[in-house]
């Protein structure tokens, strides 16, 4: 996050969720959703407020060497690892963005940008989806992306 204050970031959040749910049974019949494009575009600002997504370690060719190498191979984390620090906080809030943005495009019709943003989420969640902060949003996507459709 570039020196954007953390309030800032967190508005428009809270923003998009209340377009997303709240303002969606005001939107004009010829506008079906017209509340979703707007809260994807406040996703979308969020999501270049928090910066690029961290490298994934997990995706390097030298991890599959050594101890623990099949789990690895699997995309399964050895133990339960904690998202503790900057890197693992931005991971974190940037698979809740793109969690949020494709259940947008679901919501949307829009169900292949959708399970891309489901995806997307579940790499970001890779290596935290065991512990107790992920779990659950993990379990959210693996829903969206596998069964091509949104279930709230």
């Amino acid at each position: 996050m570039a020196n954007v204050p953390w309030a800032e970031v967190c508005e428009k959040f809270q923003a998009a969720l209340a377009l997303s749910r709240v303002e969606l049974h005001k939107n004009p019949e010829k506008e079906p959703y017209k509340s979703k494009y707007s809260a994807r575009a406040l996703l979308e600002e969020v999501k270049a407020l928090l910066g690029p997504a961290p490298e994934d370690e997990d995706e390097r060719p030298e991890a599959e060497d050594g101890p623990g190498a099949g789990d690895h191979a699997l995309g399964l984390p050895a133990e339960v690892v904690e998202p503790e620090g900057p890197v693992a906080q931005r991971a974190v809030r940037l698979a809740v963005i793109e969690f949020h943005l494709g259940v947008n495009h679901i919501d949307t019709e829009e169900l292949s940008a959708g399970e891309e943003h489901l995806v997307k989420c579940l790499r970001l969640l890779r290596r935290y989806r065991l512990s107790h902060d992920c779990i659950s949003l993990c379990i959210q996507a693996q829903g969206g992306s596998q069964h091509g459709s949104w279930l709230p």
